[in-house]
């Protein structure tokens, strides 16, 4: 500040350079210093403007006054250091390049909602109940994130460019084809109803292609695939949710996606049991309370609306 306002003397010079030699944490600050102010493209229009400014006066009073401490040196030396950094060659700077900023745009549902969008391509998602999607990119590439719950979609065919969903523990890939993504407690799955798609595991080690009436099953970055019903695919959809020899944590999991009271275990060692069943979304309390008692469990309802899953008194 003092060398672009003609203040700079061969004394404080001669300073700098004396404080310059007596440590490689100087030397370390000068550069760190001189590749700011190099960034800054100090000029001496901006020089002038600065220290006429009421904070610069105010911040040069407190510096007279020795209110500013500077470490490792005087304040004399503290100005010949930017001094300095005007006559001395500017250190190569070795910045890493930004990242790249991701602007997501979501869209998400509330427990028991099911909801369809439009996205600027053509494709058409509809959400399930709780369930959260991002929207990464529309433009020279599409890509989107499932990051909560479940989706079906209808993607619009672009041979130019692929169609990318991501979640947690796999990808996939579509040109222009139907398919349906869900979110369990331990694995996904895929489930394609029209056309083909292209799965991968998040860490990019397994891939496959599946047509129609193919499901994929990502678990611990593993893949495995099965066959099943188009014509049941995204039953929630219709109000339906259904389940084939399926753990109860996975039941009570999708359906408090609809169920606002919410459906807890009393004792976790139930969660494991197998059911196969179907049954409406509006029908839930009938549907669990049939579950529990073809397990040998009671359901409590507590005064909040919840429902509790424990072992009958005959099964403890």
């Amino acid at each position: 500040m003092k060398h672009q306002s003609g203040e700079l003397n061969d004394s404080m010079r001669a300073e700098f350079e004396d404080w310059l030699s007596q440590s490689g944490t100087h030397k370390q600050a000068y550069e760190s210093v001189a590749r700011l102010w190099d960034d800054l493209n100090w000029n001496e229009t901006l020089n002038r403007t600065a220290l006429n400014a009421p904070l610069a006066q105010s911040a040069r009073r407190r510096i007279s006054m020795g209110l500013l401490p500077v470490a490792g040196g005087s304040i004399a030396a503290a100005a010949a250091l930017a001094a300095f950094i005007h006559q001395a060659p500017t250190p190569p700077r070795h910045m890493p390049a930004p990242a790249p900023v991701i602007t997501e745009t979501l869209r998400q549902t509330d427990i028991g909602e099911v909801r369809t969008f439009d996205l600027a391509d053509g494709t058409i998602v509809t959400l399930a109940g709780n369930s959260t999607l991002a929207i990464l990119e529309m433009d020279a590439t599409r890509r989107v994130a499932l990051r909560k719950g479940d989706a079906f979609f209808s993607v619009s065919r672009n041979e130019d460019s692929p169609f990318t969903v991501t979640t947690a523990q796999l990808s996939v890939s579509v040109l222009g084809t139907e398919f349906e993504i869900n979110t369990k407690p331990h694995h996904e799955e895929v489930s394609v109803s029209e056309g083909l798609v292209e799965v991968s595991t998040a860490n990019g080690k397994s891939r496959i292609q599946l047509s129609v009436g193919e499901r994929a099953i990502v678990e611990d970055e593993k893949m495995d695939t099965v066959p099943f019903d188009p014509e049941r695919s995204a039953n929630w959809r219709r109000g339906r949710l259904s389940f084939v020899n399926a753990p109860l944590e996975e039941l009570v999991a999708e359906t408090n996606q609809y169920y606002p009271g919410g459906i807890y275990f009393g004792e976790s060692d139930v969660s494991d049991l197998n059911v196969t069943t179907s049954f409406r979304t509006d029908q839930t309390e009938a549907a669990i309370a049939g579950i529990a008692r073809s397990l040998g469990l009671s359901v409590v309802k507590t005064d909040t609306g919840a429902l509790v899953l424990v072992r009958s008194p005959v099964d403890k």
